[in-house]
């Protein structure tokens, strides 16, 4: 034990030397540099130091106001900030340095991963040496390496190795409540810092009960204690994250199905080939190669090789009569349940059987699907596969000495040791090319941001929140807004050196109700903003970058007052009367138009026929929701012919606008797609487009006012088509662009060009 101690420290040295000269100016200046300048990243800083700065407890009130999130949900590392916090304010003051905190903890997680590396490399006799030098390897190969350019508490690389090493020491039976103890702990901790790395034990434990059951079948009876033990373990610390979290978040309706599961999962490429490599560039053209970033685990060249093998044998046994042993590549029995249950987890990472037909499983065990990042199981095989390979080569090295062939086993391990170095310091290259960026935006001292308000005599604290354009927001991974997120990193810097929350949150787990009330924020003033109700009277800071605008947000931009700007942003005060004023101005207006509209029953139109207009609310279907009246059009999955009709002599030729209101369902993300085509008498294609269902502000009880505008003539055929899943249309108008139209549906309320109003 002596002697692992001294090689420990030792290896240790050598991994703080390396990890120094690549992370140098960092460790000298840790405040200076951020990872990464991307939307994730700093969004990352952001969330972990406006906390440190300003909050307490499990909510973070920095986005999303006035409401706040629950800090599980916006990867700020919840636990840990606490520990911070408790340092802040009892030992040292340190709020100042989020950045430095972060940037530091990183470097020292990957430091505290290689002991762990190499008592697992040891516990499977392979010399100290051997596991010294591979155990720094294998960390400076990890995929995690890549968790730097943007998802930080992905970057932890000491858990996995962690984990499987008190896991190791748990099988061993000796001290089992000790092990068991360290795994609950190691569970939770990783759980309330993502809840990914609660997902990685859980999955780990229950694939080695898998195999380990397997292995037993004959003998149940004598395994069946240390099987529900391990799967206790491997449930338990899954219960109580979810329970906490559950029993502190005041928020119901978050989303439970996000976008990635089908496609941010590992194939045999992004495990077996780099990034880039040789066999890419010649097959590239042949073979589709490619795959996610998110399932990227390559386990180097000798494991890839290694990996090759198994295969092409297990091949030739199928299709040959003469056999080939597979004793060579029999895992030894220490190993035996971890290769195995990383096969198993390897497959789940690559989304099979899911992606064969077998999706299904998704709603009996909804809870699989909430991981987006399927890919990123694929690190527990890296882990154990690497681990396989280091030891399979090591006694194929003692094999051919034994058979007095030293100088070959000398020259295969020189092979793996130095191809295994190089993939390293490739990974290392990569992931670390664009590292040192300089923090611009979360400086320790606040003087130079909050000298612009000094200038311009205005103090910061007469705003009561910061609200940022061009606009950027998503709602469950159905909406989406991503023009914005230059002008999100300039509102994050803002809110950080002022205080002052940001009413935007870019975080796909918020709230629906939350989401669509800020994305609302720039609908049309028809629609009345209910995120309003809950501010105070204060004005909002308007923070502005001078990318180009739409229409909402260049109407938004001119009705605040600008009291400082340079070349890149401006300042400006942007009073709620805004939003008031222009909601009852149109609702004065429109209930004016409506009192000199003609026609009797449902339809009141202007000087336009009403024979020009259609208008379609679907009241023959009784369905559970509905935008207006009892009726929508409603299908789970396919496609729905909205309308196909041919336009007669009594319609004017000229600019039509079409609308539709379509329900946000929660239960699928991404939004049913809409086609609109226009022929003309002739057959032929007039128009054809894809409307947009995912980038509109128009926001009224959880439906979305979808529209087009086109040229109609009598003679041409309009056909309107949507597909997807759970698909509610409601309220479809066709009407000349600038008629008004009032359309009666129930006492007191109803729609006037498509738009929800109430009339006294």
């Amino acid at each position: 034990m002596k002697k692992n101690s001294i090689a420990i420290s030792n290896t240790t040295l050598v991994a703080v030397v390396i990890l120094f000269f690549i992370f140098k100016p960092v460790i000298q200046n840790p405040n200076s540099y951020l990872y990464s300048t991307s939307g994730d990243a700093v969004k990352s800083y952001f969330n972990f130091s406006y906390y440190l700065k300003y909050d307490s407890g499990i909510k973070h009130d920095g986005i999303n106001y006035p409401y706040g999130d629950h800090l599980q949900y916006i990867n700020s590392h919840p636990l840990y900030l606490q520990v911070i916090k408790f340092i802040d304010k009892n030992i040292y003051p340190v709020a100042n340095y989020g950045v430095a905190i972060l940037n530091l903890s990183m470097i020292l997680s990957l430091l505290l991963a290689v002991p762990f590396l190499f008592l697992i490399l040891r516990h499977y006799t392979l010399p100290r040496w051997y596991a010294g030098i591979l155990s720094i390897i294998l960390l400076l190969l990890s995929p995690q390496f890549d968790r730097i350019q943007g998802h930080f508490e992905m970057t932890y690389a000491f858990f996995l190795p962690m984990f499987w090493y008190f896991l190791i020491q748990w099988k061993k039976g000796e001290r089992r409540l000790l092990w068991a103890s360290l795994l609950v702990i190691e569970g939770l901790i990783g759980g309330f810092t993502s809840a990914y790395y609660a997902a990685f034990f859980s999955i780990f434990l229950l694939g080695v009960l898998a195999v380990d059951s397997w292995d037993s079948r004959k003998n149940l009876a004598g395994y069946w204690k240390e099987g529900l033990q391990l799967l206790i373990l491997a449930i338990l610390p899954l219960l109580i994250v979810k329970g906490l979290v559950s029993l502190t978040d005041w928020v119901t309706d978050r989303p439970n199905n996000p976008y990635g599961f089908y496609v941010y999962h590992a194939n045999f490429f992004s495990v077996f080939l780099p990034f880039t490599s040789e066999l890419k560039s010649l097959l590239g053209q042949h073979i589709n190669m490619n795959f996610q970033w998110e399932g990227r685990a390559y386990v180097g060249l000798p494991a890839s090789i290694l990996a090759v093998s198994i295969f092409i044998t297990g091949f030739y046994n199928l299709l040959s009569k003469k056999k080939i042993s597979w004793r060579v590549f029999k895992p030894e029995r220490k190993i035996h349940s971890y290769f195995f249950a990383s096969i198993l987890i390897l497959l789940f990472a690559m989304c099979i059987p899911f992606k064969y037909g077998f999706g299904f499983i998704l709603d009996i065990i909804p809870p699989i699907g909430q991981f987006r990042g399927l890919g990123r199981f694929t690190w527990i095989f890296y882990y154990i596969f690497t681990v396989y390979t280091a030891f399979f080569f090591y006694r194929l090295y003692r094999v051919l000495k034994q058979k007095g062939m030293p100088l070959l086993g000398i020259i295969i391990l020189v092979f793996v040791i130095g191809y295994w170095a190089i993939d390293a310091g490739t990974n290392i290259r990569r992931s670390t090319s664009k590292l040192l960026n300089k923090n611009d935006k979360l400086e320790s001292f606040d003087d130079e941001y909050l000298g612009r308000f000094k200038q311009a005599g205005v103090d910061s604290d007469e705003f009561q929140a910061i609200f940022f354009l061009p606009y950027a927001n998503t709602c469950g991974d159905k909406l989406l807004f991503e023009k914005g997120l230059n002008a999100f990193k300039d509102a994050m810097k803002c809110s950080y050196h002022t205080g002052l929350p940001l009413v935007q949150s870019f975080s796909p787990r918020l709230s629906f109700t939350y989401a669509l009330s800020s994305i609302q924020m720039l609908a049309h003033p028809a629609i009345h903003k209910t995120r309003l109700d809950d501010m105070n009277e204060k004005p909002l800071l308007l923070v502005c970058t001078k990318e180009k605008m739409n229409t909402h947000e260049a109407w938004l931009q001119s009705q605040a007052e600008v009291f400082w700007e340079d070349k890149y942003i401006t300042l400006s005060r942007l009073p709620l009367q805004v939003f008031h004023d222009s909601h009852n101005q149109w609702i004065e207006e429109a209930s004016t138009q409506i009192g000199n509209l003609m026609g009797k029953g449902k339809v009141s139109t202007d000087s336009v026929s009403q024979s020009s207009v259609l208008y379609v609310d679907f009241e023959e279907n009784n369905t559970d929701i509905a935008f207006t009246g009892n009726g929508t059009k409603y299908q789970k999955k396919g496609s729905i012919e909205l309308l196909n009709k041919t336009i007669n002599d009594s319609w004017n030729a000229g600019t039509y606008e079409l609308s539709f209101w379509l329900y946000v369902d929660s239960r699928k993300f991404d939004m049913p797609k809409a086609d609109l085509k226009v022929t003309n008498e002739k057959g032929e294609e007039a128009m054809e487009k894809r409307l947009n269902t995912r980038e509109t502000h128009d926001v009224y009880n959880h439906w979305v006012r979808v529209s087009e505008t086109f040229e109609l003539k009598p003679g041409y055929k309009l056909q309107l088509h949507i597909k997807g899943e759970y698909i509610s249309v409601d309220d479809i108008l066709v009407r000349p662009k600038n008629s008004s139209i009032y359309i009666k549906t129930k006492d007191g309320f109803g729609l006037f060009n498509n738009y929800p109003l109430t009339l006294n």
